[in-house]
């Protein structure tokens, strides 16, 4: 084989070497980048829907034990919620602070605006602040809220008042129902929103508590 062949045939395959391991490059940046969008397009929380204050909110200026029950003294299925705040990326927010306001198991505030003739529970704190971790963790105990009518023909479904600020001044003002409880879906107020998946919660028994997971993304 002459001298200009051998060097032709070095050059091709210099070029086919050159271009095996660009389209090696080319294939692992490509897998990367499309990784990369997958876990980005994964890492997507949907907000929860703000829903109103309501008549019935107090504000309480210090936290407290995470306990609405009165260590399980008020009437009432014992419940604990917890669950995660977060933000849409799903960060956590650290050390938010959560006000929270319910109706007794009877349906009765302890707030001096409620003029209903359901049943007062004395052993039922009602209100209470509490503070997340700093991973954006949370929990209370409470008691199952009792429905309540706000007309002749409106009736309330069970629901948790709740009102979220971090520490970069955002703040949340919504509410928690009970998945499947049949006055859900004639109030008006759950029905406002299209997600109502998720304001949401679903309990589950538990060594004599029913507990339940809600997220909160602000």
């Amino acid at each position: 084989m002459s001298r200009f062949c051998r060097l032709r045939l070095y050059k091709r395959k210099a070029t086919l070497i050159i271009n095996i391991k660009i389209n090696r490059r080319t294939f692992i940046y490509l897998i990367g980048f499309f990784y990369s969008s997958i876990l980005k397009s994964e890492s997507v929380c949907n907000k929860t829907p703000r829903q109103p204050k309501g008549p019935f909110f107090k504000e309480n200026k210090t936290t407290s034990i995470n306990d609405l029950s009165n260590n399980g003294k008020a009437t009432g299925e014992l419940i604990k919620i917890e669950g995660k705040i977060l933000d849409e990326s799903c960060k956590p927010y650290p050390f938010c602070e959560i006000d929270i306001w319910q109706a007794n198991s009877y349906g009765k505030y302890n707030h001096k605006n409620d003029f209903s003739e359901n049943k007062i529970d004395e052993f039922f704190y009602g209100y209470k602040k509490i503070t997340s971790d700093k991973n954006g963790n949370y929990f209370f105990t409470t008691i199952l809220p009792g429905s309540y009518k706000i007309s002749k023909d409106i009736v309330r479904p069970p629901h948790i008042h709740l009102l979220i600020k971090t520490k970069n001044k955002k703040s949340l003002t919504t509410q928690i129902y009970f998945k499947n409880h049949p006055h859900n879906k004639n109030d008006f107020i759950f029905n406002s929103v299209k997600s109502k998946s998720l304001l949401e919660v679903s309990l589950k028994k538990s060594n004599n508590i029913f507990k339940g997971l809600f997220n909160i993304i602000i």
